[in-house]
This record gives structure tokens, C-alpha cells and sequence, in this order.
């Protein structure tokens, strides 16, 4: 994408007052012709210098090759820079800068070089993504100037690159529940074929269902004169479609506050390894966000095919937990703030979940991730399986838990030595 200036500084219009006006004094007054010759020479070459150094100005472009750019946490991502001389006088010594924003650990964003005229040069530099979150780069400085270097010049790229740094992948395995396979999945078995999704034909055969058999193609194959009717039947693909939904706890007040900024990144990354398995296993895939502190304290990303690209990039622009509040505030401070209600002992997030829950599509596998509950609010979750849901839940916490929860829904357990699936 090519980038206007959006700031140009010239320099050198000191030399330009002050040379031209004595100069021009000169030639035009004084009465020995080698005093006129110098002044004049001086003078053209002033002018000279400051026309050259303006068309620099007009015929040098930055152009970026992306204008997004997406990585995981602790990856290396390259950024692109093409210089280009447009104009038909070379560029001496010019020296490209580009702003590497809040990255706090790049290499090579410099470069220092000559661009003949009409031609481009690939700059190249690397920057270490070491924090989830969504990052501008930029804007590109060139600096330039004549071959004297009278005039140097200083100019900014208008656009900037912007850069989504994703969470941190992981490796996640979790075992099927009931053997029900994860997401949309290609089956032999004949029970479970798509009558929406026709594969071919074939000939009719001995116990062929009549609701099988496609009668236009039936009739097209009599028609050809063959002499005896042939019956064609359909043959579907046999797929089985049970969407993986998230729902991601971001409350605050439901970690404990010594591990609360660890917690809260390690939740986020168990979501992201789930959804990365999600598009291994080609599934839909969606996600509840449940967050008190925002605007929006519950948002959804409906299951579909197309949403990994939009889960993460809504998980790398999530902001970490408010510091001041979080010391003042302890869990179970108050309704609305992730703590239960005065007689209540459900968090926000377990009432959340039920209220969502509800309305999930048919053989939704929905997935927990976020603190470890109460007994009796596992088991008031399990009436959600009315619905025809199969829960599970990925806990975040350092102690061992029992693999299974009140109601035989199972519960993993991410520790901080990696991901360890108990």
C-alpha cells in the first residue's frame, strides 16, 4: 500500500535567505565580472540544491506490503518495507526508520541506502511479539537530502501497519465425551448421513429406501432409449455436526487476586488452544465472553466454520484485568462484579452460563474454562443436558482436582508446568 507524507520537515532555509540575497547583491551590482561569475555560480548552485531536494520529496514513496499483520505471542513476525524512486534523480545516502510502536524487542528496522533513479529497494526487519494485544507499526521516516547536503529533509508515512498479536499456542487434547466426535466430521456410518449434501448415483439395489431414489435422473436414463427403466438412487455424505462452543470466565473477582494477571493469561491461552484444535478438526466454533468489567458484559461469537480468525483477534484485543480495582476489590465483592448475591451462592459467570446455555444449537459440546466451581453449582449446571448439551470443564488451578464433577461431566486441568490434561 503506498504511503503519503503525512509530515515533511525541510531544513536549510537559513542557507536559502541568507545565500541567495547577498549573492544576487552581488551579481547584480558589483562591477568586476569574476565577483559576478562567483555569485552567480553559488547561486545556481543553491537554487539547484533545494529544486533537487524538492523533487526527492515528490518522487520518493514508502509502500508497505501488509497493511495487518498477525502472529501468536512469542513469535518473530516480519514486517516489509518497499523504497521507491519514482523520480529520474538519484537518492544519495538515504536512511529508512521504521517505527517498531510498542514492541519492545525488533532488529533491523534501519536501513541506509542509495536509490538510483526509477528503481526499489525490499527492506526487511523483525520484531518479537512479547505481548498479547493489538500493536500499530509505524510510520516509516526517510531521511535525504541534495548531494551537498544543503537541504536535508526529514518525512513520516501517513499509514501504519497494524499488528494483532494472538495468545500464546498451545497443544490441547481432550478426550470425546461418549464417543461424540468434536465438530463437524466425516462418518461411513449410514445413520448419520446429510440429506442436505448429495455425494452421487447409483444403481437401485434390493432394499433401497423409495425416498432414496431420484426420479428425474431415473427419467433421464429411460429416456435414452437403453429399453428397460433403470432407477437411480441418492447417495448422501455422512457427516455428524456437533458444534464446540467457549465460554470464557474473564471475571476478575473469580480468580484469586496473588495469581490473578497469571490466571487471566492462562485462561485466555486454554481458549486459544481450544480453538486451534477446533480448526484442526475443520468444526464450528464458537465463543460466549464473559466479562464484567467491560461495556459489554456478555458478548457471543455464534458457532460457524469462518469464526477462528475473529475469536482470536477479539482474544488478543482483550485488556488485562484493572489493577487499582483488583487490590481493592476481593472476590465476592458485591452482585454485578463476579461475586454471588446476597442469598445467592451462583456467581455471575454460573448464572451467565445457564442463561446462554438455553439457547445453544442441538448437540452443543460446550466448554468451561475459567476457575474451579462449587459442588452445587456443577450440579445445578447439569441441567443444562435437558438441552441436549454435553458439558465440560477446563479449570485453571494449581491443585489437583478429581477428573469428574457432580453429574459425570468431566473437568480438565491446565497447571502453570504447560498443559497438563489430567
Amino acid at each position: 500500500m503506498t504511503q503519503r507524507w503525512a509530515m515533511v520537515k525541510a531544513r536549510g532555509k537559513g542557507i536559502l535567505l541568507a545565500g541567495i540575497l547577498p549573492l544576487l547583491g552581488v551579481f547584480l551590482f558589483s562591477s568586476l565580472y569574476i565577483l559576478q561569475f562567483i555569485s552567480l555560480f553559488l547561486l545556481l548552485i543553491i537554487l539547484g540544491s533545494k529544486i533537487y531536494s524538492e523533487c526527492l520529496i515528490r518522487s520518493i514513496r514508502i509502500n508497505r506490503r501488509e497493511t495487518e499483520l498477525r502472529g501468536f505471542r512469542h513469535e518473530w513476525i516480519g514486517v516489509e518495507l518497499v523504497a521507491e524512486n519514482r523520480g529520474g534523480l538519484p537518492a544519495f545516502m538515504l536512511a529508512l526508520t521504521d517505527s517498531p510502536g510498542r514492541l519492545a524487542v525488533f532488529r533491523n528496522n534501519k536501513a541506509l541506502c542509495t536509490l538510483r533513479s526509477r528503481s526499489r529497494l525490499v527492506i526487511t526487519w523483525q520484531g518479537y511479539c512479547s505481548d498479547r494485544g493489538i500493536f500499530e507499526i509505524g510510520p516509516a521516516l526517510i531521511r535525504c537530502s541534495d548531494p551537498l547536503g544543503l537541504f536535508p529533509f526529514t518525512a513520516a508515512a501517513e499509514a501504519t501497519t497494524r499488528l494483532f498479536v494472538y495468545p500464546s499456542p498451545g497443544m490441547i487434547g481432550i478426550k470425546t465425551p461418549g464417543g461424540i466426535p468434536l465438530g463437524t466430521l466425516i462418518t461411513v456410518n449410514p445413520l448419520y448421513e446429510d440429506l442436505t449434501r448429495c455425494r452421487s448415483l447409483r444403481e437401485y439395489h434390493a432394499g433401497d429406501e423409495p425416498r432414496r431414489i431420484n426420479w428425474k435422473a431415473s427419467a433421464r436414463m429411460a429416456s435414452r432409449g437403453t429399453g428397460q427403466a433403470e432407477m437411480m438412487v441418492n447417495e448422501y455424505e455422512s457427516t455428524i455436526s456437533f458444534p464446540l462452543v467457549i465460554f470464557l470466565n474473564l471475571d476478575p473477582y473469580e480468580y484469586p487476586l496473588k495469581y490473578r494477571e497469571l490466571y487471566w493469561e492462562r485462561v485466555i491461552e486454554a481458549a486459544a488452544a481450544l480453538c486451534l484444535m477446533a480448526s484442526r478438526e475443520r468444526q464450528e466454533l464458537g465463543i460466549i465472553f464473559y466479562t464484567p468489567q467491560g461495556r459489554e458484559r456478555v458478548s457471543l461469537i455464534a458457532p460457524a466454520s469462518y469464526t477462528l480468525i475473529p475469536i482470536l483477534e477479539r482474544l488478543a484485543a482483550l485488556e488485562r484485568p484493572r489493577t487499582a480495582e483488583a487490590e481493592a476489590g476481593a472476590p465476592g465483592s458485591g452482585p454485578g462484579e463476579g461475586g454471588p448475591e446476597p442469598g445467592n451462592p451462583f456467581r455471575g459467570s454460573a448464572r451467565v452460563m445457564l442463561d446462554q446455555g438455553k439457547y445453544l444449537p442441538y448437540g452443543t459440546r460446550l466448554i468451561y474454562t475459567g476457575s474451579d466451581f462449587s459442588d452445587e453449582i456443577y450440579i445445578s449446571l447439569n441441567s443444562l443436558k435437558r438441552y441436549h448439551l454435553s458439558l465440560e470443564y477446563l479449570i485453571i488451578d494449581e491443585k489437583s482436582l478429581p477428573w469428574q464433577v457432580p453429574g459425570n461431566s468431566r473437568r480438565y486441568q491446565m497447571k502453570e508446568g504447560g498443559y497438563e490434561i489430567i
